[in-house]
Order: structure tokens, then sequence, then C-alpha cells
């Protein structure tokens, strides 16, 4: 019987900032670093658990975590209240443990690997992933009989009915709600924004209710699944519907001409659109929250901190600053204005547990023009006074954003440290690794974008290194996989050795069969290359050239 990960006695819970803080101290394996309540069967990445428990996938020794150490992860962890006593330096790398297999080998078959394409399946809800209703064949809404089945002529009505009588529309309103709307977001508790905010307005706006369409057809048939109306057709009428409403627009209806635009970005990241489309509509969002003048409503801040978390990973993707400007990071008011006590409460919708690192990722992107600025103005005018003041600039922001990094954790309130529920468990452990993958590759792009170290230094192969096994402990705990491209594409670019470079293929391919988006394939291709030009000569060749000389460009989202 296979191993699963170990349990803690009824009642006995572990903080998650013991939890995240053992899993900076030691680099362990998936199925231990957070173990701390019962846990639910793993995917088929970690189902042969037995075969490498000794010499788990991560490390050959056990966790430690400050001056104690945890051979049974069935012992408490120490009190919240010592956090503050942890270290927060980087390890070196020699201290971050080597893998001990290949991470495609010695695992049961991955069920995806067989043909997909025609296959409902792939839209089935996994257990981290709970969804409220099943899952129909996407390509067509059905008549469902009702549940007395007395009468031939008793049904209900068609769902979705109220938008549009077109069989095969509602089947792309069907597949945006029981699948699109669950992958984007990291959890669903109090209800998911998509569904609540933004398909309401589309009853009564043909141009957002054509964007619907137009991304639920990008997906499907990115899926290989035959469609009845091409998703190009269906985004150039959402385009010209959105025209029509920028030019007549009001204050009424800014919150249509916004969503509209936001489903547009996501459309690009499915179909893994241009860098020029996706700016404009990023400009175009951008001066719609400009001229609001009257008070936002909860629908209007949700759009717009879509908006915001597109503006960083469009910077990130294309090289350029953010358009807008800081983001402000939820205060410990907003914890404890939220009425649910539970530790999923700590979670954002849209960022996960990374909602206060994105101002630090968004001061990142913004270097990355100061640098551009600061390397002519140094070409122009060496040893120039205004040269020296930029470098001297430019070294205070670095150092300070790598301080930054190294001292954050995600913002759990104390009263915040049990899950009762072993589903929500896993989740969490999913969605902190998925934080730790953020934070380690904000320190890639760091010191490789922005610092010119080589992809060989410590520095930069230590943080890839953790980065890729914190991305791989997402998939193994099957949690959710959102905005999990950028900090998965940074580390692996920088992976030299072969195991670090399966990890990310792994990780490539579970996030591909679960997303089912074309920047994550875009993505990988580009990975794939940037390693054969490095092995054959071009050691630190640059993602972007390389996606360039593909005629691709890489969207995160």
């Amino acid at each position: 019987m296979g191993m699963r990960p170990p349990t803690t006695a009824p009642g006995q819970h572990l903080g998650f900032h013991d939890r995240l803080q053992a899993l900076r101290q030691d680099s362990s394996s998936g199925s231990s670093i957070f173990s701390g309540s019962p846990t639910p069967p793993l995917p088929a990445i970690a189902e042969n658990w037995e075969v490498h428990s000794a010499h788990s996938v991560f490390s050959d020794s056990a966790s430690s975590c400050g001056s104690d150490t945890f051979t049974d992860m069935n012992s408490p962890l120490p009190p919240f209240d010592s956090l503050d006593n942890f270290a927060r330096s980087a390890p070196e790398l020699h201290e971050v443990k080597q893998l001990q297999m290949d991470p495609l080998e010695g695992f049961a078959k991955d069920p995806y690997e067989e043909d997909i394409a025609t296959t409902r399946e792939i839209f089935a809800p996994t257990s981290a992933l709970s969804r409220s209703s099943s899952y129909p064949d996407p390509t067509s809404a059905f008549l469902s009989p009702s549940g007395s089945g007395n009468s031939p002529y008793d049904f209900t009505v068609p769902p979705f009915s109220e938008y549009t009588t077109r069989e095969s529309r509602r089947g792309l309103l069907d597949h945006f709600c029981n699948v699109l709307s669950h992958l984007i977001v990291f959890k669903e508790e109090s209800g998911n924004p998509f569904r609540q905010m933004v398909l309401p307005m589309a009853q009564k706006s043909p141009p957002l209710l054509n964007a619907i369409y137009a991304i639920s057809s990008a997906h499907l048939e990115h899926r290989g699944l035959h469609v009845e109306e091409r998703a190009l057709d269906l985004h150039s009428k959402a385009l010209s519907g959105l025209q029509n409403l920028i030019a007549h627009k009001d204050e009424g209806n800014r919150d249509e001409v916004l969503a509209v635009i936001i489903l547009m970005l996501y459309y690009e990241v499915v179909r893994s659109g241009s860098s020029t489309v996706l700016n404009s509509h990023l400009r175009g969002a951008l001066s719609i929250m400009r001229e609001r003048r009257g008070k936002r409503s909860p629908t209007s801040a949700f759009l717009e901190r879509a908006f915001r978390y597109f503006d960083v990973a469009s910077a990130l993707s294309f090289g350029s600053s953010p358009m807008s400007g800081t983001i402000l990071a939820p205060t410990a008011q907003d914890f404890n204005a939220m009425p649910d006590r539970s530790a999923m409460a700590a979670v954002d919708t849209l960022f996960g547990l990374v909602a206060d690192l994105w101002p630090l990722i968004h001061r990142l992107a913004s270097l990355v023009d100061v640098k551009r600025n600061l390397e002519k103005q140094e070409l122009a005018s060496p040893g120039h006074e205004k040269a020296n003041n930029m470098h001297s600039d430019f070294e205070t922001n670095t150092s300070s954003i790598e301080l930054a990094l190294h001292q954050w954790i995600p913002k759990i309130p104390a009263v915040v440290v049990a899950t009762e529920n072993p589903a929500d468990d896993s989740r969490l452990q999913s969605i902190l690794n998925n934080a730790e993958a953020h934070r380690q590759a904000a320190f890639v792009f760091l010191y490789r974008n922005l610092l010119s170290q080589p992809r060989s230094s410590a520095k930069v192969q230590t943080s890839a290194k953790q980065a890729l096994q914190t991305c791989l402990r997402v998939v193994i705990f099957s949690g959710p996989m959102a905005a999990l491209v950028w900090p998965l594409f940074t580390a692996a670019c920088e992976a030299v050795e072969d195991n670090d470079r399966n990890v990310a293929r792994t990780v490539f391919r579970h996030l591909e069969t679960r997303q089912g988006m074309n920047n994550i394939v875009t993505a990988w291709e580009v990975c794939e290359e940037v390693w054969s030009r490095s092995d054959n000569g071009q050691v630190d060749v640059e993602w972007r050239e390389v996606a360039q000389s593909l005629s691709k460009e890489v969207i995160f989202g």
C-alpha cells in the first residue's frame, strides 16, 4: 500500500507561517513540508509515494526549522509567536537539496497523456478544485429532463436560455461558467466574481457576451474540440462592440467597458496573442479607470484589481514598465474585517497569497526601464555625475527590494492558523507554494534581469532551484494553478541541470493539462529552445531574443 503524507493527532494543526518557514529552511518533499493535517490522495505525479518516501523528491534529510529538528512531522512545530526568531537570510547553493530522481520517471502513468483532444473528462473537477456543478459536453448546452421523469413533456428550461437561444452559444456560456472561471481564481468559497459580477452584466451587453463566447471558443479550440463559431470571429464581434461602447461611453457603462477589456486580456492569454494588442487593451483600461468620477462598486474594484494584475504581468512579459502606479497591499484591518475566520479567508481571489508581494514585483518590473536608461547614460557620459547618481539610485532600489524579498512572508492573521477541511488544507499548501514560487522567481528576476548576474551564479541557481521545487509542489498538492506561468518560466529558463529541467517539464505538462491555454505551450517551447542554445554554447542567452527568433511572444497571466 502506498504511503501517504503523515497526519496529526485529532485537533492538532500547524500554523501556516510555521509551514512556510519550514519550506524555506529545508526543501523537503511536498508530502511533509506542510503536512500538519489530513491530506487527500495526491494526483498521479505522487501516486508512487512509497517508492520514494525514504529519499524524497526534494531532500535526503528531515526538515529543520530554527533550533528544532523534525524527524517526525507529526510533532508540533514551534509556536506561532516564535516566527520572528526565524532566520530570513537566503540559503547558499550547496544548501539547496539536490533532486534524488528524475521527476518524469517512477510515477504512475499520467492519465492526461492519452488522447484528450475529444474527451470531456479533461474538464472534470478535482478534489482540490471543488466545483458546484458537473461538466456537460462543452460543445453543446443540453436539454435535461426534470428529476420526476413522470411526463414526457416535463422538461427544465435549457441552461443560459435567458442569454441566447442558440444551443452552441449556451454551450460556450456553460464552458465559461463551469470550466474557465474556475481556472483563473484561487478560491470560490464566497463565490466566483466572474460568474457573480461579470456574467450578469453580459445579459444586457452584446459586446461582453461576445467576449465570453470568444474566450470560451478559444479555450476549446486550443483543446482541439470542434466549435460551431470560430474564436477569431467572435473576438472580432467583441472588439467591434467594444469600439462602439468606448465611442458612447459614460459613467454608467464604465464597468461594462472595463469588463470587456479584462476578458479581452484573458483572450490574449488563452490564444498567446500579441503584445501590441494586449498593451492597447491595457491603455484603454487605464484610461477608463482614470476617468471614473463616481464611487466604485464591488464590480469596479474587482475589475480594477484584475487590470493591475495584468499590468504587472504584461510588463514582465515584454520587459517594460507597468502602466499604473503601485498597488496598495492589504492591511491588518482588511483581515480583521473578514467575516470568514477560516484560513482560506486570507487567500485573495485573484492574487492568492501574493497580494502584498505584488507591489514588490511591480517595483522590479519598473526598474527594467530604469536600468535601460542608466546604461544609455553611462554609455553616453561615462563617469558623469548624472550617470553616477542614477547608478547610486538604482543600487539603492535593488538592495531595498532584495531585503524586502528576504523578509516577505504571506500575511495570514495570527488567529487563522488551522483548517479543519482536509481538501482546504491541501489547497492552502498548494497556494502557499505558489506564493513562495513567486518570491523565488522574483529573486531570479532581480539577479538575472536587473543585476545582470550570469546564469551559473550561485544566487541565480539557488533561487531557480527553489522556485522549480515549489512549482512542483503546487502540482503535487493539486491546488489552483492560476498565475503559475511567470514563476515557472522565469526559473526554468535558468535551469542548467537535467533534473531541474525535468522538474520544469513535469510542471509545464501538468499546468498545460489543467489550464489548457496556449501561452503555457508557447512558454514551454521557448524554454526548451533556451536550454538547447545554452547547451550549444550560448551560455547566457536571453529568452526574449529566443522568442523573437521563433516569432513567438510569451505572455504571462
